[in-house]
C-alpha cells in the first residue's frame, strides 16, 4: 500500500487505534463479498441480469435497516461485542440458508438475501462510535473519518476479488459460503480489539427527526452519489457477462476500489482549503463526467484503465460527506447520526443496482455506465444549492 500522508501517522500511533480500524476492515470484507456473490448467484441461477440487480437490492436494503437496528442497540448500552458476535453467526447462517435453498425463483432468492443481511454486523457504525472514544480530539477524528473512508478501499478490493476468485474456480454458491465465512472471521478479530467495552451502557439519547433537519441534504447527496456508484457496479458485471468474462468482474470492481484507495491516499494529503463543501462539489461534477466516459469503453482491459481514474474520486467524495456530517451531527449523537448515513448510503446502492440491473439486461452496460452519470450530477446541483445556506458547515476545515 502506498505510504500514508504525514497527517494519518500520529492516529496510527493513538493507543488502540491502529488495531480498531486494521480489525474493523476485516470485519467488513464480507460485506462487499457477499455483494458481488449474491449477484453471481442470482444471475447462475435464473440467467437474468434483472434478477441480479433486483436481489442485490433487497442485500443492500436489508443490510442498511439492520445498521439501524444493531447501532440502536449498541447506542442503548447493549454489549457491542455481543451485538457483532450475535449478528456474524446469524448473518452467516442466513446466507448459508441461500446456498441450500436451490431455487431459480428471484422472490425466494430475494427474500432470503434481505433476510441474511438484515443481520449484517454494525461494524462501521461502533467503529465510528469508538473514533470519538479513542480520539477526543475534534480535528484527530476528521483526519480520521478521511483515513477510514480512503483505507476501508482495500475491503472492497479484497472482498469482490475474494468472490470473484471462488465463484470462477468453484462455483458462485461457493462464493456465497466464502464471503460469510469471511464476515464472522472478520467480525471476530473486530470484536476483540481492546476499547469496545467503553462503548457498553452508554446510553447515548436517540436522535430526534428535528436534530437530523439539517442533515437532509448531506444525506440526499450520499443517496444519489451511492446510487451512481451502483450503476457503475452492476455495468460492470454486465460487461464482463458480455464479454464471455463473468469472473473478471471482481478483478474490475477491485481495480476501481485500487484507484479509490490512491486517490483517498492523495486527497488526504492535500487539505480543503476552500472548504469541504466545495470540494465535494468539484469531485461530484467530475464523477458525473467520468461516469459518462465509461461509457465508451473500448473492451475489459481498458474499461479497468478508465475504472483506476473514475475510481479516484471515490474516496475523497466520501471522506468530503463524512466530515461535512460530523460537523453537523447532533451532539452526543454521532453514532446514530452515521447510521442514518449508512441508510442513505445503502438505499442509494439498493436504487442503483435494482435500476441498472434492468438497463443492463435490456440495453446492455454502456447505457447503465451513462445513467450512472445522472445521479452524481444531480448531487453536485444539490450541493451547489445548499453551500449558500450551510455557510458554516461549508467553511474551512483543513
Amino acid at each position: 500500500m502506498p505510504v500514508l500522508p504525514a497527517s494519518y501517522r500520529p492516529l496510527l500511533r493513538t493507543p488502540g487505534v491502529g488495531r480498531a480500524l486494521g480489525t474493523s476492515l476485516l470485519g467488513r470484507i464480507g460485506q462487499p463479498a457477499a455483494g458481488l456473490a449474491v449477484i453471481l448467484l442470482a444471475v447462475d441461477r435464473t440467467g437474468s441480469y434483472a434478477s441480479g440487480g433486483g436481489v442485490s437490492a433487497c442485500y443492500v436494503i436489508g443490510a442498511g435497516v439492520g445498521s439501524v437496528l444493531w447501532s440502536r442497540l449498541v447506542d442503548r448500552g447493549r454489549s457491542a461485542r455481543r451485538v457483532l458476535l450475535a449478528t456474524a453467526l446469524l448473518y452467516a447462517g442466513g446466507l448459508t440458508a441461500l446456498v441450500l435453498v436451490h431455487s431459480g425463483s428471484t422472490p425466494v432468492l430475494a427474500g432470503i438475501t434481505a433476510l441474511a443481511a438484515l443481520f449484517t454486523a454494525p461494524v462501521t457504525p461502533v467503529a465510528r462510535a469508538l473514533w470519538p472514544v479513542l480520539l477526543p480530539d475534534p480535528p484527530a477524528r476528521a483526519a480520521m473519518y478521511s483515513l477510514e473512508a480512503t483505507v476501508q478501499e482495500l475491503v472492497f478490493i479484497v472482498g469482490p476479488s475474494l468472490a470473484g476468485a471462488v465463484a470462477a474456480l468453484v462455483s458462485p454458491a461457493a462464493a456465497v459460503l466464502a464471503a460469510a465465512a469471511a464476515a464472522v472471521a472478520g467480525v471476530v478479530a473486530f470484536a476483540a480489539s481492546p476499547g469496545l467495552e467503553r462503548l457498553d451502557g452508554a446510553q447515548r439519547a436517540p436522535v430526534r427527526a428535528a436534530a437530523l433537519r439539517p442533515l437532509v441534504p448531506l444525506f440526499a447527496t450520499a443517496f444519489l452519489l451511492l446510487c451512481g456508484l451502483s450503476f457503475v457496479e452492476v455495468g460492470v458485471v454486465g460487461a464482463a457477462g458480455a464479454a464471455g468474462a463473468a469472473a473478471a468482474a471482481g478483478a474490475l470492481l477491485a481495480v476501481w476500489s485500487a484507484g479509490s484507495l490512491l486517490g483517498g491516499l492523495i486527497g488526504g494529503a492535500r487539505p480543503a482549503r476552500r472548504g469541504p463543501a466545495r470540494r465535494l462539489l468539484v469531485l461530484l461534477v467530475a464523477t458525473a463526467a467520468g461516469h459518462a466516459a465509461l461509457a465508451a469503453y473500448p473492451g475489459l482491459v481498458g474499461l479497468g484503465a478508465l475504472l483506476v481514474l473514475v475510481g479516484a474520486l471515490v474516496a475523497p467524495a466520501l471522506a468530503g460527506i463524512y466530515t461535512l456530517v460530523e460537523l453537523s451531527a447532533p451532539p452526543a449523537a454521532v453514532t446514530q447520526t452515521f447510521a442514518g448515513l449508512a441508510v442513505s448510503l445503502l438505499s442509494g446502492s439498493a436504487a442503483g443496482s435494482a435500476l441498472a440491473g434492468l438497463v443492463v439486461q435490456g440495453h446492455g452496460s454502456g447505457p447503465a455506465f451513462l445513467l450512472g452519470a445522472v445521479p452524481p450530477a444531480l448531487a453536485a446541483v444539490l450541493v451547489r444549492l445548499t453551500i449558500a445556506r450551510s455557510a458554516a458547515v461549508g467553511s474551512p476545515a483543513g
